[in-house]
């Protein structure tokens, strides 16, 4: 009886021990181009679709793709890349023409780093001293800005700052507070031919920093701390090259 048993597990079939490290060296090998994929530069149009064509001819998945279709994509990318471009060289023109002005009155600062765009504004521009309530030359600029960055993608948080003469703490906090959320309404307002706004909601928010963030500024600081700044960040990634272009522009 234990000789039957012992014959009968020999002739059970069994994988070949090359089968176990192959589905190994497979499985890692599709590790490898899931993190291609995903450490691909998206911003380069073509990136993802070179990825996913990787991954179709290492894997057979569906075949290569038809060379018909990967040259209307790439196309399609060109073209993408060029209104995209024209669009760029309308939104720096008409930043500039906004704010050239007061920046040449040293009421408006810009600087830009490598993923945002900071416009600091004095608050005698927008408001009369300790008040949350706009001036009418603040309702201008604030709309002349909405529409030139309106239908972008990208998002902008409205910071409002204080300083600590004259009034409490709790007083600072409220009052920048609703400074930013005055100059966020007054943006939200603006809208286009057919009443849309042109910044949605969620592409804003309002911050009110109280009297703890000094202006690093030397000049005037005092005036500077009772500012407001608009900090306009690429809502994803061609949002994020559409500052480095317009950082590059600005620079000019």
């Amino acid at each position: 009886m234990a000789r039957r048993k012992k014959d009968k597990a020999k002739e059970e079939p069994s994988a070949p021990l090359w089968m176990v490290t192959y589905s190994d060296m497979v499985t890692l090998l599709l590790c490898f181009f899931v993190m291609q994929l995903a450490f691909a530069n998206f911003e380069s149009p073509g990136k993802v679709d070179a990825a996913l064509e990787s991954i179709q001819a290492a894997f057979g998945t569906g075949g290569q793709l038809n060379q018909s279709d990967a040259t209307e994509k790439s196309e399609q990318n060109a073209d993408m890349s060029e209104s995209q471009h024209e669009a760029l060289h309308v939104l720096v023109s008409t930043l500039r023409s906004v704010l050239a002005e007061m920046m040449s009155q040293n009421l408006v600062r810009m600087t830009t780093t490598k993923t945002e765009i900071k416009i600091s504004m004095d608050e005698t521009i927008l408001f009369r001293p300790g008040s949350s309530e706009l001036n009418s030359s603040a309702l201008a600029l604030l709309g002349d800005i909405a529409v030139a960055l309106g239908q972008q993608p990208i998002s902008i948080l409205v910071k409002g700052f204080a300083d600590a003469d004259g009034s409490t703490e709790e007083d600072n906090w409220l009052m920048s507070a609703r400074r930013a959320v005055a100059v966020v309404t007054e943006m939200r307002r603006r809208t286009d031919e057919n009443g849309k706004s042109l910044l949605e909601g969620r592409q804003l928010e309002a911050h009110g920093l109280g009297q703890f963030r000094p202006a690093d500024i030397a000049e005037n600081a005092a005036k500077w701390n009772r500012r407001v700044e608009l900090v306009i960040k690429g809502g994803d990634t061609s949002a994020h090259g559409a500052i480095n272009h317009l950082e590059q522009a600005l620079e000019e």
